[in-house]
């Protein structure tokens, strides 16, 4: 065992958890923000490097397009829509499902974290994303406050306080769907907070049965919250959408089947009206 895996048997928990959180926070410090432009999905991006996962994530070049955008352009993913991505992150995606559904179109992006909100609204400034909405805002199932954790990429605090504590407010899908109208594409990576996410999205699903795509933490944040990949797929199934799932090893999107070995792990989920 390493010295720090040591240090970190024999403190009391809550030491442990302020010091990486002190860790965390003084490697922001240290970091020097910067703008860089990018290709990423065969349009040219103004990017706001703001901390070390922006650097790793959105510091690069890459001409393919995510297979899930791919996959939904041939169904509700097409200029004049309107898309809500949860789980935003600082914009990027936000802005290449911009270039999907066009000037006519709009992609409301909501993100927990206060650091990468302020980078979002910077990402889409620099790059006159108009048809770009940014929410400050935990996708929840109700709007109470939440307990969000300090990290880039972050999520509702599990109870630990590993990474820390921040209040931040909460938002449904089914309240941004009476604020900014109903999606045509749902877009949910909320680390973990699948099973919340779709409880409040339960009057937008039935009524107007978006496309959907989800990032399934399965064994990395999912059951943590009490979710399961059946609290997805089961509510899903009942209003008649056909699932798809990829993960490693795949280059397209395939039948959902519950058995696969895929889905023992993190893997893509959609759900589509057409088969």
């Amino acid at each position: 065992m390493s010295f720090k895996g040591a240090a970190k048997s024999v403190l009391p928990p809550s030491l442990a958890n302020r010091i990486r959180v002190a860790g965390y926070r003084w490697a922001l410090r240290r970091f020097r923000p910067y703008q860089v432009r990018r290709s990423r999905s065969g349009h040219q991006f103004d990017l706001w490097i703001s901390d070390p996962t922006a650097k790793s994530w959105y510091d690069r070049d890459s001409v393919e397009i995510p297979l899930e955008m791919t996959f939904l352009a041939q169904h509700r993913l097409r200029p004049g829509a309107t898309v809500f991505d949860c789980g935003a992150f600082q914009c990027l995606i936000a802005m290449i499902l911009a270039k999907f559904v066009g000037a006519n179109g709009k992609v409301v992006a909501v993100e927990a974290n206060p650091h990468n909100y302020e980078a979002a609204i910077r990402n889409c400034r620099l790059n006159d994303a108009a048809n770009v909405e940014v929410i400050n805002a935990a996708v929840s199932d109700n709007s109470d406050p939440v307990e969000f954790n300090c990290r880039a990429n972050g999520q509702v605090d599990d109870g630990s306080g590993a990474w820390g504590k921040i209040a931040v407010p909460s938002i449904s899908v089914d309240e941004l769907t009476r604020r900014f109208g109903p999606p045509n594409v749902l877009f949910i990576d909320v680390e973990g907070f699948e099973s919340k996410a779709i409880k409040g999205a339960a009057d937008t699903l039935s009524r107007h049965r978006p496309d959907c795509f989800f990032e399934m933490h399965v064994g990395c944040g999912l059951e943590k919250f009490g979710g399961s990949v059946k609290s997805i797929t089961d509510p899903l199934r009942a209003l008649g959408y056909h699932l798809w799932m990829n993960g490693p090893g795949l280059d397209t999107f395939i039948p959902f089947s519950e058995g696969a070995a895929l889905v023992q792990e993190r893997f893509f989920l959609i759900a589509t009206t057409a088969s």
